[in-house]
């Protein structure tokens, strides 16, 4: 979709117009106009559409198609909002910090596994040495 910035009009496609320029034959030149006013000043207007249903929207909506769509997308962004901290706060979560810390501090490539092994034979008092 196209807008005309001289008279806005909105149009699918812009119409090919062959100016000849007194030639009788080729090359012509092909200009693209607006189809309303013949106007070359137009842009790609800016399609935008509803964050819940995929719906088109109009000018004078930002994000959500309806009143239902805005409460069902912004309950969803709530639940969303719950899971990630949930995952941030969760024990695995914790760990892999940790480790990526630990990898960084130490460069070295520990896994996961590799580094919950070497932390249980810390506190157990039997250090082994782990390459990454």
């Amino acid at each position: 979709m196209y807008i005309c910035l001289e008279c806005n009009t909105v149009f699918e496609n812009p119409k090919p117009l062959t100016e000849t320029h007194g030639l009788t034959s080729p090359p012509y030149e092909v200009l693209y106009v607006c189809p309303a006013c013949k106007g070359t000043n137009y842009k790609p207007q800016e399609i935008k559409y509803c964050h819940c249903c995929g719906a088109r929207l109009n000018a004078s909506r930002k994000r959500y198609c309806s009143t239902a769509c805005e409460n069902k997308g912004e309950k969803l962004r709530r639940q969303e909002q719950k899971r990630y901290k949930f995952l941030r706060e969760s024990y695995i979560y914790k760990v892999v910090r940790e480790v990526e810390e630990y990898n960084r501090r130490n460069n070295t490539r520990l896994s996961y596994g590799q580094y919950v092994a070497l932390v249980m034979n810390v506190k157990k008092g039997k250090r082994k040495n782990v390459k990454g």
